[in-house]
């Protein structure tokens, strides 16, 4: 399908990349037997506990759980989407990711011909170009200089001007049908009642939007003077929503900042294009704003790929207090224990602009690590709203809280806010929060923070059936040990189709490794218990030798075929006397022939039992 990376192609890039030299480049491993080992990348440790496996191509630290494959480490240690983490791979083993699987969704990106990504790109470079040429590119200089701008900033954020006049970029770039018609599609040129077609940005500073990619999508733009403002034009303009833009889910200079959140190990979130610019210039790189749209669950989903610290600025008066309780409320169900979220509601009259030139970036810097944590803000804004020295004010908090308390994902964090407010309710947790939500699983994964029993020194029971999708996994060499597993009903056995997958998988693929079959289910609901089952010890060890595996995978297929025969015999028996019978009489297809041949050798392993 258009937009999806063939998986042949990935495949062949999991076979050409070797994940032991491509971790190397990040951590310095050491050999250790037959794998190589280091300090964990993802959790501090001084005992070594990571572990990569060039057999499996496949990472795993016995500490925190952190595990994948070299697609999944430049996910989880670069921050990388899916298809960046493709393209480097592809790079580094110099290969091209086929033609027609370019894009990322089958939505169309190609306008009138023309590739609407190149095309932002140009419209860019006309903001800047107009920036350092056009006939009053001083006022828009001046504008910067007296916001305290300087060039290199400018530069370095791609800083344009979209000069006054109706058709500046529409005269330059949308001299045919087919231009003006992709400048419309990417909001660049809009188009009035009388269809009358012209610029839609004029007379602004413009600020270019990147995309997680880095590519420009679109630009929001700022009116130079309050005259402009006053004349009934929006302070700040955005580009509408395209085909390559969507606010829901992109953040001003979240590209940019990456290495900025990484050192910073937090993330602030303003609300202006200047504010990130203007801490940028004081020397503060983990900022980004959205784009004139409440957080919604996608950023916040973006922004906990990249930090499990975030902090959103805003201002202290009614709309900013009401802005960042919005974003509180979207944040709840996607709040894991480690996840921190803090809020820094500045003086009135100040934004992070004007805030950072006051007081100077370490003043700044220590406002932000003073900021509210979300469960104090949560707690103090319910307080406001209810009388705690009554009995019905009590009552009133409980019942503000029940529903915020009901989205938290179950874990540590959840339990401590029950506590404190049981405490200023007097009511009982199990009044304050029904059972079923108290006890609720946490959503998603915790890994860092939990040991997996993987490691542990107890035998760790898993059913037959799980043990064969581990086995095949982390041995898939031995994948024709698995063949005799084929003769069993994929609807009677539930997990027994997986297996059957990964075994047509092994069978199709030279030199099937761990890493080809995990990235094969990365979509699936289940990869995450693939995942760990890939990583399962067997026997207590780490890893058996070839003659303990494939004892152990046929002892396990042993025990598979026997619970299937007491439970269902007549399912294989019945198959196989009727194609018996059929062969005596007319000649079997190619198919019965080889249907019959596998029913005879799962009847006589049967027998063995």
């Amino acid at each position: 399908m258009a937009g999806r990376i063939p998986q042949h192609f990935i495949d062949q890039l999991l076979n050409r990349v070797d994940v032991v030299d491509l971790i190397d480049g990040y951590v310095p491993l050491k050999k250790a037997g037959a794998n190589y080992k280091a300090c964990c990348p993802f959790h501090n440790e001084k005992t070594p506990s990571f572990t990569v496996s060039p057999a499996k191509q496949f990472y795993h630290c016995f500490g925190c759980g952190a595990n994948g494959t070299a697609i999944g480490f430049l996910m989880e240690y670069d921050h990388m989407e899916f298809r960046e983490a493709i393209e480097k791979l592809a790079s580094l083993a110099g290969m091209e990711i086929p033609e027609e699987s370019q894009g990322h969704t089958p939505k169309p990106k190609v306008s009138q011909g023309i590739d609407l990504y190149q095309l932002m790109d140009t419209v860019n470079e006309f903001y800047q170009q107009q920036l350092r040429a056009h006939t009053h590119k001083q006022q828009a200089i001046d504008y910067l200089k007296q916001r305290g701008i300087s060039g290199q900033i400018a530069k370095r954020f791609g800083l344009g001007f979209a000069p006054p006049g109706w058709d500046n970029l529409m005269s330059t770039h949308g001299a045919t049908t087919s231009a003006q018609k992709a400048l419309l599609d990417t909001g660049m040129l809009t188009e009035n009642d009388k269809k009358r077609v012209y610029d839609r940005f004029r007379h602004r500073i413009m600020f270019p939007i990147h995309d997680h990619r880095g590519r420009v999508v679109g630009f929001g733009g700022r009116v130079l003077n309050k005259a402009d403002e006053q004349a009934g034009n929006p302070k700040y303009l955005n580009s509408p929503e395209t085909p390559i833009f969507h606010k829901g889910s992109e953040l001003y200079n979240l590209h940019g900042a990456r290495a900025g959140i990484k050192d910073a190990d937090g993330v602030l979130v303003v609300e202006g294009y200047m504010d990130v610019v203007a801490l940028a210039q004081a020397g503060i790189d983990n900022a980004v704003a959205t784009l004139g749209t409440a957080t919604s669950s996608m950023h916040l989903q973006r922004l906990f790929r990249h930090t499990q610290n975030i902090t959103f600025s805003f201002d202290g008066d009614r709309a900013g207090r009401a802005a960042a309780w919005k974003a509180l409320e979207t944040s709840l169900p996607l709040l894991q224990d480690g996840y921190q979220m803090s809020f820094l509601f500045l003086p009135d009259g100040e934004d992070p602009d004007t805030m950072v030139k006051k007081v100077g970036k370490e003043a700044f810097e220590a406002l932000v690590r003073d900021a509210m944590p979300l469960p104090d803000f949560l707690i103090d804004t319910l307080k406001s709203q209810a009388d705690v020295n009554r009995l019905d004010g009590r009552a009133k908090l409980s019942k503000l809280a029940r529903p915020l308390l009901e989205k938290l994902p179950g874990g540590v964090l959840k339990k401590l806010l029950v506590d404190r407010l049981s405490l200023i309710t007097q009511v009982s947790e199990a009044d304050l929060l029904p059972a079923k939500a108290a006890s609720a699983p946490p959503v998603g994964s915790t890994r860092r923070q939990a040991k997996p029993q993987a490691h542990s020194k107890q035998h760790t029971y898993i059913t037959p059936i799980r043990r064969a999708l581990s086995l095949i996994l982390q041995y898939p060499q031995f994948y024709e040990e698995f063949t005799v597993l084929n003769a069993i009903p994929e609807t009677q056995v539930r997990g027994i189709g997986t297996i059957q997958e990964l075994h047509a998988v092994c069978a199709a693929t030279d030199k099937p490794t761990t890493a080809i079959l995990l990235e094969r289910y990365r979509q699936a609901s289940y990869f995450d218990t693939l995942m760990a089952l890939a990583n399962h010890a067997h026997n207590n060890k780490e890893s058996l030798d070839d003659d303990e595996a494939r004892h152990l995978i046929r002892m396990n297929n042993q025990r598979i075929i026997e619970d299937f025969n007491r439970s269902q015999p007549e399912q294989i028996n019945g198959e196989l006397e009727a194609l018996i019978k059929k062969a005596k009489v007319t000649e079997l297809s190619e198919t019965e022939h080889a249907r019959k041949q596998q029913l005879t050798e799962f009847y006589l392993n049967s027998l063995k039992s």
